[in-house]
């Protein structure tokens, strides 16, 4: 006989983003699993549906979860290069919720779906801390989402990606959102230029107090000076530094997110959406 669904009793054992699987639920999970996917007894596996999809009173409507696979490091200290979703395809955080932290990796690929329902036969083991779990979502989502741009435009500046960290890393706390509207999306060749202008978004807190005149000035200026150096294959028009509540979507409407959450989530600075979450 079929088990009978009580999203209620889903809700009330606690399921939501984020929440890490028990040992009973993490072997029913691993018979859903993907061939291809190797689970170990200590991997981790993590519920990344959202909030209001687990609890949904339909089980027609919403049949099954995700969950992710969550592995220890190779190592005990973060991978740069793969922390605060640099990387598009692996993950690396920082987990402290026992007796000492732990680095766990997840691959974007390992992860899967399971019926909704099991959820009912017990309750998660522990939750991922906030910032992480909001970094997980957010890493997942930019799988779909994330900008793309010409090869060509990439080659005549990427050689300099390193700098470009560098500089948004040095003014982290006042950074919530960077975009670039190219002229075109097009392949253009190598005598072509692509003309390209920038949008800073600061957080509507961070503006107006005595530091921001400056501050607005020396992000301009320097962001100004890095991209005038791909002249004469890419043209900078210029760079605008606004608070978030400056912004409207008519005018970010013909922009594209220039990744760079990582600055954001290293300094816990709230990223905005690639629409931004912004007053009109």
């Amino acid at each position: 006989m079929a088990e009978s669904f009580d999203s209620e009793q889903i809700a009330t054992q606690g399921w939501r983003q984020g929440a890490i699987l028990g040992d009973t639920l993490s072997g029913l999970a691993a018979d859903c699993a993907p061939e291809t996917v190797v689970l170990d007894s200590a991997d981790w596996l993590v519920l990344t549906s959202h909030d209001c999809d687990i609890v949904n009173d339909s089980i027609t409507k919403e049949p099954v979860v995700e969950v992710v696979r969550m592995k220890a490091a190779d190592s005990e200290k973060l991978d740069p290069r793969q922390s605060s979703g640099r990387n598009p395809r692996t993950l690396q955080l920082e987990i402290d919720i026992g007796e000492a932290p732990v680095v766990l990796t997840c691959v974007a690929h390992e992860r899967w779906t399971i019926p909704r329902g099991l959820l009912m036969r017990e309750a998660p083991t522990h939750y991922l801390p906030e910032k992480e779990r909001r970094l997980l979502a957010e890493w997942l989502a930019k799988r779909y989402i994330r900008a793309a741009f010409p090869t060509a435009f990439d080659l005549r500046w990427r050689p300099k990606q390193t700098d470009w960290r560098k500089l948004l890393r040095k003014h982290s706390e006042w950074m919530q959102g960077v975009y670039i509207r190219l002229s075109t999306l097009d392949e253009l060749p190598a005598n072509a230029p692509y003309q390209c202008h920038l949008m800073l978004a600061v957080p509507s807190a961070k503006r107006g107090g005595p530091e921001w005149a400056g501050k607005r000035a020396e992000i301009e200026e320097e962001c100004q000076s890095f991209w005038e150096q791909f002249e004469p294959g890419i043209k900078c028009a210029g760079v605008e530094v606004l608070g978030t509540d400056e912004i409207t979507l008519a005018e970010i409407e013909s922009y594209q997110r220039f990744d760079a959450d990582w600055v954001s989530f290293e300094d816990e600075t709230p990223t905005t959406s690639p629409m931004l979450d912004m007053a009109s």
